[in-house]
């Protein structure tokens, strides 16, 4: 346990419904670190980040404001796992620190954390991060397309690219400690999340 703090992972793959888990935990009044957030705060403008991202991507991804439009370095790394793999390098140990200091700012006994690619950055996160629990959310793949193409406004092509770029967490679940299942309505995953905390005790 870290500080005295259970940190609790809750990943799973693109569009499987994080972020709703997220936001009712956050309303059951837990403190929620999201990574994806954390990152955005690294792509800014006068970040070191953010001009090694230039430095490797081009001027090609700025937005007219000269911010990083993730849309526009999406369709880059998207196109190439070796790519992709080279903006996980820029940019992972630069949020890892950051949630390790966000982790001891806060007075919660028990903290979760948001996590993406937790399966493809495992290693790294763990060596600095004590998890105590894995959860993952998990979905259909023909859901998550449909929900990847709305959310994001993109095309199947795209939304195959973006799905097709994790590791397929739902063959994955004996990884983890808990696992919960987004196939139906959103009150149906609410209604799994109360049942959860109660269980759990937290």
């Amino acid at each position: 346990m870290m500080q005295n703090k259970k940190i609790i992972a809750i990943t799973g793959n693109i569009a499987s419904g994080k972020s709703s888990v997220s936001d009712k935990l956050r309303e059951k009044g837990f403190e929620v670190i999201d990574f994806d957030e954390v990152s955005h705060q690294i792509y800014k403008k006068g970040e070191k980040t953010y001009y090694k991202l230039i430095e490797e991507f081009g001027e090609e991804i700025l937005s007219s404001d000269g911010e990083i439009d993730r849309k526009k370095l999406a369709k880059i790394v998207f196109s190439s796992r070796k790519l992709l793999k080279k903006l996980e390098e820029l940019t992972h140990t630069d949020i890892i620190l950051r949630v390790i200091n966000q982790i001891g700012s806060v007075k919660s006994s028990v903290i979760f954390l948001e996590i993406s690619l937790y399966l493809e950055t495992k290693e790294l996160i763990e060596s600095h991060i004590d998890i105590d629990e894995k959860w993952v959310v998990i979905s259909d793949k023909d859901i998550r397309i449909k929900r990847v193409m709305q959310r994001d406004d993109v095309d199947f092509d795209m939304a195959m690219k973006k799905i097709n770029s994790q590791y397929d967490y739902q063959t994955l679940t004996t990884d983890f400690d808990e696992v919960i299942i987004n196939n139906g309505s959103k009150s149906e995953l609410m209604h799994r999340i109360d049942e959860l905390i109660d269980r759990k005790k937290l």
